[in-house]
This record gives C-alpha cells, structure tokens and sequence, in this order.
C-alpha cells in the first residue's frame, strides 16, 4: 500500500496503547453480583451445575525471545511463547487475563502470581447459594493442573467411579468455554499464531489489545467463520501447545508433557 514499515510500526503501537489504556477497562472485567447470577444460571444450563461464573485455563503465544534470557522463554515444546492465563464467561469473552510469564513458567505458578489468586475475596463475587442446606459459593471451573479450592472446581482424577466420570462429564461441558474462546481468538487475530517481530515487551501489550478486541467483537455478534479456525489448528503443528496434567505434590505445582 506504499506505506514505509516504521510507519506502520509506529501505528501498530499507537493503535494498541490506546486500546489498551482506553478499552480494556469497560471490556475486561470480572462480574459483579448481578452479573454473577446469570453467568452462573447459564453455566447451569450447559452443565447442570449450580454456582459456576467462569472458566479457567491458559494457552501459550509464540514470540520472538531476547537473546538474554532466552531460555525462560522456551516452554517444554520447545518453542519461545509467553504462557497467557484467562478466566472466560459462558460466551468465551474474556474475564481476567494474565500476561507476564515466559514459557517456561508452570501453569500453576501463573496461577499462584495472578491478582484473582491473590485477591479472591474482593476480585470474585462473594454471593452463595443454599443447595440442600449447603452454602455453595461462587466458583471457577478449570483443569487438573489447578489447585482445589473453595472458589475453583476441578474434575475428579485417577481410578474413577462411574459417578465420578459422569460429574467430569458434566464439568467439562463448562471448561470447554475458555479453550473455545482460545481458539477463537488465534482465529480472529491472526498475530497470535506466529513468532510476533516486536519486542519481547511489547508482546504482552499485543496479546492483551487481541483479547480486548475479541470481547468487543463477541459483544457485538461479529460475523466468525468455522473456516478460520483451521488456520489455528495449522498453527497448532508448529508451536504445538504444552499440556499441564495433575502433579500429586502437596503445592499443586503440575507436571509439563
């Protein structure tokens, strides 16, 4: 189009500063407790369990690593991401993201330094509701690679009971929102499926600008086509995802295949 790349450099920065100190605000945010009931009653559609406002899991965004400290950048894939934590609604929209940690930092130690671990009470509704004479909180569902708690839910591992298998069943059917959102995501915004040629800074600055994008377009019911998200499982071939699986030490800290 006849434009030099450092304008287009210049604009691309531009362009994610503002909305990332404009937009992110009135796009990013937890529910309040209005809000939280109706997620929950939705979730409850999908999963026939009661009390659940979001979904919880991470996936990693290749970037171009500084060649000084280029090594905690190279998760057990053995390609240079940042590890991005989320929580997502019903919708797939993005509620908290966590985008500060290289790749080779464990899911679990994401979670352990992200604010909604560390501020639970005042970050997470604190409504509850009375289910058979038990006060059941306001709770997010995520993987075996998180630690239980009174506020997350996790599925059942090991030698299961049918019973227990049938409670994942049903769990996942509500997990399954934040890797939907993920996928759509990379789909919508192409940037985030290869080596980004900015900076290692400026990377978290991108990702962030994507995910306030994908909640604006989600919001307004933008046209997305199943199409897209082909280009997302090509890209899964070259910077196939690390999979955190359940690590039985007492601090919770998973295992990385």
């Amino acid at each position: 189009m006849g434009v030099h790349k450092s304008t287009v450099r210049k604009c691309l920065f531009r362009v994610t500063k503002a909305i990332n100190n404009i937009m992110v605000k009135n796009f990013i945010f937890m529910p309040s407790e209005d809000e939280a009931k109706f997620i929950s009653l939705q979730f409850e559609r999908k999963s026939s369990i009661p009390q659940l406002i979001g979904s919880i899991d991470g996936t990693h965004i290749p970037i171009t690593a500084p060649q000084e400290g280029y090594r905690d950048f190279v998760n057990r894939k053995g390609w240079t991401s940042y590890n991005v934590m989320a929580v997502v609604d019903h919708n797939g929209r993005f509620r908290n993201v966590v985008i500060k940690h290289p790749g080779s930092v464990h899911d679990a130690a994401v979670f352990k330094d992200s604010s909604i671990y560390k501020n639970a009470q005042t970050i997470i509704p604190q409504t509850s509701e009375n289910i058979n004479g038990m006060a059941v909180p306001c709770m997010i569902v995520g993987d075996p690679a998180y630690p239980m708690l009174p506020w997350l839910i996790k599925g059942y591992s090991g030698s299961l009971s049918a019973e227990e298998e049938s409670f994942n069943v049903y769990l996942n059917s509500a997990r399954v929102s934040v890797e939907m959102a993920f996928g759509r995501l990379k789909a919508r915004w192409r940037i985030l499926c290869k080596k980004m040629d900015c900076t290692h800074t400026f990377s978290p600055q991108i990702i962030l600008a994507c995910c306030t994008l994908h909640n604006f377009v989600e919001s307004n019911n933008e046209r997305f086509l199943i199409e897209w998200l082909e280009k997302v499982s090509n890209s899964d071939k070259s910077f196939p995802q690390p999979i955190a699986v359940q690590n039985r030490d007492r601090d919770c800290i998973p295992a990385i295949t």
